[in-house]
C-alpha cells in the first residue's frame, strides 16, 4: 500500500471511527490499527491477494458496516478506487452499509469521485 503524506491524520480518524462504533455498541468492531482486532482481508473471487478496510462491524458472520477512511490526498488514488469498488461489493452482498469517511473539507471531492466510479456508499465528513 502506498504511504500517504497524511498517514497520522488517517490513523487518528480511523481510531475515532472505531471508537465511535464501539461506544454505539456495534458488534465485533475491527480496525486496521494496533490495539484492535484486524478486519478480514477481502478479495474478489478467484484472486489470491486482497485488501483490508479500515473499520468493520460484523454480526453472525456478515458485515454490518464497512468503513474506509480517506484523507484529501488519497481520494483520487488508484488504490482508493480498488478499495471502494471491492468494499462496496461486500457491503452489497451482506446488505451492509459502506461508509467513506473524509475530512469535512474533502466531502465534495469524495462525493464527486464516488459518483464518477459508480460506487454505492455514503460519504461522511468529519
Amino acid at each position: 500500500m502506498t504511504k500517504r503524506r497524511s498517514q497520522s491524520d488517517h490513523d487518528i480518524m480511523v481510531k475515532q471511527v472505531a471508537d465511535f462504533f464501539i461506544n454505539k455498541n456495534y458488534p465485533q468492531i475491527a480496525a486496521d490499527l494496533a490495539g484492535y482486532s484486524k478486519p478480514d482481508i477481502l478479495k474478489w473471487q478467484g484472486e489470491t491477494s486482497g485488501l483490508i478496510s479500515d473499520v468493520t462491524s460484523k454480526q453472525n458472520g456478515s458485515f454490518k458496516i464497512i468503513v474506509e477512511v480517506e484523507t484529501e490526498d488519497s481520494v483520487d488514488d488508484q488504490h482508493t478506487e480498488d478499495q471502494w469498488k471491492l468494499f462496496a461489493a461486500y457491503a452489497k452482498r451482506d446488505q451492509a452499509e459502506f461508509l467513506i469517511v473524509v475530512p469535512g473539507n474533502s466531502k465534495r471531492l469524495a462525493e464527486k469521485r464516488k459518483t464518477e466510479l459508480g460506487i454505492d456508499g455514503k460519504i461522511v465528513g468529519v
